[in-house]
């Protein structure tokens, strides 16, 4: 009885560590984070609430940044999604905002993603910060 009891216990113990490990897990953008049809949505709400002052091709201009290239990846190579995601909804657009919606701001976030040619996967970028500061964004292969 003893030794069935210290082995519930243990398998316990493992499981709830194996949970706990499972969701600190982190996995990189180069694994295929958004789709390609999320990505294409993402281009058309770039170009009607960014592109004014992020540029047509990302370039950015003055003093609005890059959204893609060398000097985006310089910015946020380290970072996760999740930090890239969390600034675009609380403070884009320049004139408005926090007016995104979740998944206008997931679709935007899946255009720069494809721009900087990390590759489309088979599940769409949620809207949530929880999952999304789970992926890192590293240097595109």
């Amino acid at each position: 009885m003893k030794n069935r009891a210290a082995v519930l216990i243990i398998c316990g113990f493992v499981g709830s560590v194996a949970v706990t490990l499972g969701a600190q897990a982190t996995r990189s953008v180069n694994e295929g984070v958004y789709t390609a049809d999320q990505a294409k949505k993402g281009e058309a709400l770039y170009k009607e609430q960014c592109s004014a002052c992020h540029g047509d091709n990302l370039e950015g201009s003055g003093p609005m940044p890059p959204l893609a290239g060398k000097d985006f990846l310089a910015n946020w190579t380290g970072k996760t999604v999740g930090d890239l995601y969390e600034k675009t909804q609380t403070t884009m657009p320049a004139t408005a905002p926090g007016t995104l919606t979740p998944e206008q701001t997931a679709d935007i976030v899946a255009f720069m993603l494809s721009k900087d040619n990390y590759p489309a996967g088979s599940a769409a970028l949620e809207g949530k910060m929880e999952p999304l500061l789970k992926i890192t964004l590293d240097a595109p292969k």
